[in-house]
């Protein structure tokens, strides 16, 4: 699957690790052969982008001027002058260009529906694929205008939108001199929108790239991972560069995901790395050789540096620690520090394990030290999936895993009947939750022998209420225990009869029964039916000394610790 992501730009303090804009180089189509000689005293590159071509008696000027300045750029063409004009799209590639879907006929994208935007995108995308056998992973709108439902069109077809950091106006008649006036506003990662027609760019262009290399800064490609302008050349993509078992969609070189605990490890050699991120809503934890976390509190889009770290081989662990199942995040990869480089990825481990869950699961409120988080920002900073049962299980196990966990969401009901007509099962197949409605196969890596399920907690621990599908507690159990079945049969076509299967469930007698009562069933249910490998464990909070202190009567960390125990133990007893 290959999605696009947002970009959102802002800087970290307080973690004694240097913050640089841009992010690893990624390639976006073209020969790898620059247009002119490097220079030498490159110390960040911006990104040069000409829309609406190509077109017959500007490209090619404009390409000549381009290739005389030694300069690469990204060229963001129309389909409709794509197939118009293929020769100077070939042209375009031939002279070292990328080049960028731009829609098909220029319109105002945000007025159309859906369904048109998702033609003026695929009708480009496949004109220029034709034409070049290069397929785009970079989008720009016309007029730079884009809302959240054209971007969830974009990332049907694998896209990164660019928008521009400066805006040459060359489009508006501007002069010659005023055009490169504008582009002295360009910062290293910057990308600056011009266009391919008109007669004062050409003459700008020269200019521009001589005053932005004076300041240290070269023309190179943009990202279609960060969306930001780095150094030309290929690089070794991110699900290539590390090893990750966690549910991720490809954002051209780079992956997007949204499920809690999902973890990258990888391995450096030198004394700093640096890891290229998009998201300004999730925190992260960074390990070091194994060491203590370094906690990335909503990073932005960035490549965050950790260094002084003595050369050398080391090895690195990124793990996204809080949910965000409406909120897409990037990983762009790791960056080499000076002299050093980037290592074959850690291998898989042999035993894989999948956690599907609600809050308890997810680590909700885990880190607090009282049950009330109610200050802005506070559930947020105490919940980490990374010190979760789930992921603590799956550490003693020596397990890759997944943790497919939503907060608020049962099996057939969530917490207190919200969201009525959406449950846990709307969103299991999606690999990015409530993001992108697309559900995919799991990929043929993936082949769990044991996963843990626990739900039913949202379903149960609040009373049916008037307007609710269920007339009683006694129909919510049917329609539970029909839904739980259901749930099973898929996992098995999906794993197979060997996959062990435990449900798990909590003490919820202060207010019912009847989830213990339900799981019991399913269980006996299952078994006679002759599948022996569904279990049940309880987790009896009063008898295993559960203190419920995380955030709204959740388990802490002392909890987790309790529960990774007894977990851990079930499944290391499970028959093999």
């Amino acid at each position: 699957m290959r999605i696009s992501s947002r970009t959102v730009l802002r800087r970290l303090a307080g973690l004694g690790a240097a913050l640089v804009l841009g992010g690893v180089p990624l390639t976006a189509g073209g020969p790898a052969a620059a247009a002119g000689p490097a220079s030498p005293r490159c110390t960040g590159h911006v990104a040069l982008t000409f829309d609406d071509g190509p077109t017959p008696g500007n490209t090619a000027a404009l390409l000549t001027v381009l290739r005389a300045a030694g300069a690469r750029a990204t060229m963001f063409n129309t389909g409709a002058n794509v197939t118009t004009n293929p020769g100077l799209t070939r042209a375009q590639l031939a002279a070292g260009m990328w080049i960028g879907n731009h829609s098909w006929d220029h319109p105002h994208l945000t007025t159309l529906t859906a369904d048109e935007q998702a033609a003026q995108i695929s009708r480009t995308q496949d004109a220029i694929r034709q034409v070049t056998g290069v397929t785009p992973a970079l989008f720009r709108p016309p007029y730079l205008e884009t809302d959240d439902s054209l971007r969830a069109v974009e990332r049907r077809y694998g896209l990164r939108e660019i928008n521009a950091d400066v805006d040459s106006r060359d489009w508006d008649g501007t002069t010659v001199d005023q055009i490169v006036t504008n582009a002295r506003a360009l910062q290293s990662g910057g990308v600056i929108l011009m266009h391919d027609w008109p007669p004062n760019t050409l003459e700008a262009v020269p200019r521009i790239v001589a005053e932005l290399r004076a300041r240290g800064l070269c023309p190179g490609q943009i990202s279609p991972s960060t969306g930001r302008a780095v150094a030309p050349g290929p690089v070794t993509p991110v699900l290539r560069q590390v090893h990750t078992a966690g549910r991720v969609a490809e954002i051209g070189t780079g992956v997007g995901y949204t499920w809690p605990g999902v973890y990258f490890e990888g391995r450096f050699r030198g004394d700093s790395v640096g890891l290229a991120l998009d998201d300004a809503v999730n925190d992260y934890d960074v390990q070091i050789d194994g060491g203590a976390p370094i906690t990335l509190v909503t990073p932005g889009t960035t490549v965050r540096w950790i260094g002084g770290l003595g050369r050398g081989d080391h090895t690195v662990r990124l793990v996204k620690r809080t949910e965000s199942p409406a909120n897409l995040a990037g990983f762009g990869g790791l960056v080499a520090g000076p002299s050093g480089r980037i290592l074959t990825a850690p291998a898989a481990r042999d035993r894989q394990i999948e956690f599907i869950g609600d809050s308890w699961t997810a680590g909700y409120g885990d880190m607090s030290g009282g049950r009330d988080c109610s200050a802005p920002g506070a559930l947020t900073r105490a919940s980490n999936a990374d010190q979760g049962f789930a992921a603590r299980t799956g550490r003693a196990l020596n397990a890759d895993y997944r943790i497919n966990a939503w907060s608020g969401i049962g099996m057939v009901r969530n917490y207190a009947g919200s969201s009525p007509g959406t449950d846990y099962r709307t969103y299991y197949d999606r690999t990015l939750q409530a993001v992108d409605t697309s559900t995919r196969d799991r990929p043929a890596s993936w082949h769990p022998r044991t996963v843990v399920i626990g739900l039913g907690i949202n379903d149960f621990s609040t009373p049916v209420g008037p307007g609710e599908k269920w007339a009683d507690e006694a129909a919510l159990v049917a329609d539970f225990q029909a839904a739980y079945q259901g749930f099973i049969d898929k996992l098995r076509q999906r794993y197979g009869p060997g996959a062990e299967l435990v449900l798990t469930y909590p003490d919820l007698s202060y207010t019912t029964t009847a989830l213990a009562e339900s799981i019991q069933q399913i269980v006996r249910d299952r078994q006679a039916r002759g599948d022996q490998r569904v279990r049940a464990l309880y987790y009896d909070n009063g008898a295993l000394g559960l203190d419920l202190l995380g955030c709204d009567w959740h388990p802490s960390l002392h909890d987790h610790e309790i529960l990774a125990g007894v977990l851990t133990a079930f499944v290391r007893g499970l028959r093999r």
